[in-house]
């Protein structure tokens, strides 16, 4: 994985000599997965990581174990962290992502990382050509939006896994991905693996299709389906 993310972070040009870099940090496979990646890299892409943990307070106990484990695996790796938690929960997904990136945009730095894998980039095209889309629909997550980048695009989430258990870190699981009861979840647990079984790069040929083909030809990204990418 290491090699992809790269390739792909040199190739869309996310970052530039010197950049200070913030990683947003849940504690998922994904977000632990880009951390750990970038500071491997971090003399190859001339840069300085530092990650960012938000804490939503929406899961109870669950949420604050996902900061607990995010500061000590920081701790440990001598990772410079920022935490932070809203006034009040969110009441729905929408407010939930504006507090998120709030609390990011306060933090001083040349880039913003989030660890948007190939997947979330399939995952929301399947549900808008479910829901009848326009071209917008279609336009898929870019490389790059603002000051916010995207490192893993050109990596699955198996590939992040992988790499996690190869390293030996852990990570925390969010106990509602496993449940049925949105779209988004019943597409990743009974549709793509139909579709992996036919295709196993699926994912990744979508991603590279969306950016070659279409946002560099178009000017297109997509328009997010309420709770359907972790932004």
């Amino acid at each position: 994985m290491r090699a992809e993310v790269l390739s792909w972070c040199r190739r869309e040009a996310l970052f530039s000599p010197g950049a200070q870099v913030v990683c947003a940090v849940s504690g998922g496979a994904d977000s632990m997965a880009m951390l750990c990646c970038l500071r491997e890299l971090a003399a190859e892409l001339s840069v300085y990581v530092r990650a960012a943990h938000f804490n939503h307070r929406l899961r109870g106990a669950e949420s604050d174990g996902d900061e607990a484990f995010v500061r000590a695996f920081c701790a440990a790796e001598g990772i410079e962290l920022v935490c932070g938690a809203p006034e009040k929960p969110a009441r729905s997904e929408e407010e939930a992502r504006k507090q998120r990136y709030a609390f990011l945009d306060s933090i001083p730095c040349d880039a913003g990382a989030i660890a948007h894998t190939a997947e979330d980039n399939l995952e929301p095209l399947l549900q808008h050509l479910l829901r009848g889309s326009g071209l917008r629909g279609l336009g898929g997550i870019p490389p790059r939006r603002g000051r916010y980048v995207r490192p893993l695009l050109a990596v699955s989430h198996a590939q992040v896994r992988e790499y996690l258990r190869a390293r030996g870190t852990g990570w925390r699981e969010d106990a509602t991905n496993a449940e049925d009861s949105c779209q988004r979840n019943r597409l990743r647990h009974g549709v793509l693996p139909l579709l992996a079984a036919e295709m196993p790069e699926l994912p990744l040929r979508v991603t590279r299709f969306i950016v070659d083909n279409y946002q560099r030809k178009s000017g297109v990204e997509a328009v997010l389906v309420e709770g359907s990418v972790k932004i």
